[in-house]
């Protein structure tokens, strides 16, 4: 570092703020976002970015072009970072290169500046901000009196000493990977890279990991010849065959955008932001531990519910996946002469459901191209996210009509979706108009909103004569993120790692012939089509539904299929990273220190685990 005596006090403090500023963010990334899990790797490859810092990057900041690399350089660096950031922050896990090239826009900038980012963001942009404050008033050259001895010293100019420590980089890096490689398994890139992301960042790094991804996701690499064949172990379990409604019920399930079960219930001055469906509540079988699957977006609830399959980290399964190969709800009830409708207010395209739909066994799909804004009663212009979910459900009641009965009619909201700005005025609620946060503001009118166009909705199918006779199944795709001092809408957890925590969302089963209760045990949207073909009483579900029955009464550990899978059982959640699963957090105040998984429930996650995965690679589009 005594190449710094050749600099002016502006070009050090130039230097070190880069250089800090990139070390802070590089570390952040590889240990809380990419998650590596060795800290000789990480040591090493801090030695190795510390040298090439001084000895080859230091030399940059004695010229004006130097300089500008470096600050382009900054900023994109933090561009990748801030990225990265905002998406662990939502989705738990890294910014990976499928989510780049194949995730659909939310159309609205409002969520990142209203939902995502917090106060000490800026922090992190903070080296950019001096750098460019400061870069006008840098010397241009260095003064000519020291410019002799600053030749004779600087290392950047000196070959024999760049060309040595070349090589100790060389050798510092080799030894770094081959050292961690097999402190990881000493596996093979594709082995280690299908097994554990986090893994391949310990021994390759970060930026290798992206551009394996994408040579990956070019050329679907995987050594899978066949149709990977279930375990019995995890495949589909009989039901009991007995029917708890009339045969032949209609079936509609509604899927509200952002809708926590803390939501229901809840009062803000003394004015319940859900009415409805709290009294539809009281009358239902009610999922009080029942959780999402929000691994890449919304659309992994819908794989979830139509396939009783986990969705896994890094898979665009709509899109990336011929879902005609997966067994799905829709075909199970066509077969049972159930005709199939699928309902979005959104464009077809969206998410890519105007495919996956029909290939899933949907007779119609009904988007936003077949509902009419000269009809519409709320007076709200069309938004980003489609119609409103008043006018959805509203022009929604003729398709029903006139479908076969009977019918099985999947809805998805869309109103209530983050920014929470989608609702018209007069439906505004004034008991929450003093309510400061703008996004908590917005989050309980939109959600009051859905409510009301809910509760339109039931009215106008029991006047329509589509009730009685209607099995109706109620969650969420997620739940609101939101974590305000007025509302917080995330199950607390109690954690040791920067993991992401399961999102608890309400369950309401409604139907005259099924008594009003509570299921105690924990479920997941996955469960639902078991759920489903149970009460129309099923003895057989396709054998690779993953999925078990809500109503048999017994708890099993739950899956989530992060980049770092998750067991959560029994109040405590476990984290998989390679092949050890470890209890890293429990629900606040629910601590149980003495449950643990079994060597059966372990194995049984791993083939879970295992089959997800080579599902998802067997089925890639061509």
């Amino acid at each position: 570092m005594f190449q710094l005596k050749s600099l002016s006090k502006m070009q050090k403090i130039f230097f070190l703020t880069f250089g800090l500023g990139f070390m802070i963010k590089y570390n952040y990334l590889l240990t809380q976002i990419f998650r590596a899990p060795s800290w000789l790797g990480g040591i090493l490859r801090n030695i190795f970015l510390l040298l090439l810092l001084a000895y080859f990057i230091l030399p940059l900041s004695k010229t004006r072009k130097g300089q500008k690399r470096l600050i382009i350089f900054s900023g994109v660096f933090t561009f990748i970072f801030m990225a990265n950031l905002w998406y662990n922050r939502y989705f738990g896990n890294y910014l990976g290169f499928t989510d780049i090239i194949v995730s659909e826009s939310i159309g609205s900038p409002l969520v990142v500046l209203r939902h995502i980012m917090n106060l000490w963001d800026p922090v992190f942009v903070l080296d950019l901000l001096i750098m460019g404050y400061i870069y006008p008033a840098l010397p241009r050259t260095i003064s000519p009196d020291k410019g002799a001895q600053q030749k004779g010293q600087s290392i950047g100019k000196d070959r024999k000493t760049r060309v040595l420590v070349g090589i100790i980089l060389i050798l510092l890096l080799t030894t770094q990977i081959l050292a961690t490689n097999m402190l990881m398994g000493n596996e093979r890139p594709l082995d280690l890279y299908e097994r554990s992301t986090g893994a391949f960042t310990s021994v390759y790094g970060i930026i290798p990991l992206y551009f394996f991804e994408a040579y990956h996701a070019q050329f679907h690499l995987n050594d899978l010849d066949d149709k990977p064949e279930i375990p019995p172990e995890i495949s589909a379990e009989t039901l009991d065959g007995e029917e708890k409604i009339a045969d032949k019920d209609n079936i509609i399930v509604i899927q509200v955008e952002s809708l926590d079960e803390k939501m229901l219930g809840h009062e803000y001055n003394d004015r319940e932001i859900t009415p409805f469906l709290n009294d539809l509540k009281e009358k239902s079988l009610y999922g009080e531990n029942f959780f999402t699957k929000h691994v890449n977006g919304s659309f992994d609830a819908d794989f979830s519910l139509l396939t009783s399959l986990y969705p896994i980290n890094r898979t665009y399964a709509f899109k990336q996946n011929d879902m005609s190969q997966f067994a799905t709800l829709p075909r199970v009830l066509q077969e049972k002469g159930y005709h199939t409708m699928a309902f979005h207010g959104n464009e077809a395209e969206f998410f890519h459901r105007h495919q996956a739909y029909p290939d899933m066994g949907f007779d119609e799909f009904y988007s936003r191209e077949d509902f009419s804004l000269e009809d519409r009663e709320m007076d709200m212009e069309e938004g980003y996210l489609g119609i409103n979910d008043y006018d959805f459900f509203k022009q929604s009641l003729d398709y029903l009509e006139q479908g076969e009965e009977p019918f099985f009619a999947y809805f998805i909201t869309v109103t209530s979706h983050t920014p929470f700005d989608f609702y018209p005025e007069e439906m505004m609620v004034d008991e929450y108009k003093d309510i400061d946060d703008k996004l908590l503001h917005d989050f309980f009118q939109s959600i009051s909103f859905v409510d009301s166009a809910m509760e339109m909705f039931f009215a106008e199918l029991e006047e329509r004569g589509l009730k009685d006779d209607s099995l109706f199944v109620i969650y969420s795709d997620h739940d609101a993120s939101i974590d305000t001092n007025e509302y917080s809408s995330i199950l607390e957890f109690e954690l040791e790692r920067n993991v992401k925590k399961p999102e608890h969302i309400p369950l309401l089963i409604k139907h005259p012939e099924i008594e009003a209760g509570i299921i105690e045990e924990k479920g997941t949207i996955t469960d639902l089509a078991p759920t489903i073909l149970d009460i129309l009483g099923a003895e057989d579900i396709p054998e690779e539904f993953l999925g078990r029955t809500l109503l048999a009464g017994e708890e099993e550990p739950v899956y989530f299929l992060h980049e770092f899978p998750q067991i959560f059982y029994r109040e405590q959640l476990f984290l998989k990273e390679l092949d050890e699963i470890t209890r890293v957090g429990h629900v606040k105040n629910r601590e149980n220190t003495e449950v643990s998984l079994s060597s059966e429930q372990k194995e049984k996650a791993q083939l879970t685990i295992n089959f997800m995965r080579a599902k998802m690679q067997s089925t890639l589009r061509e």
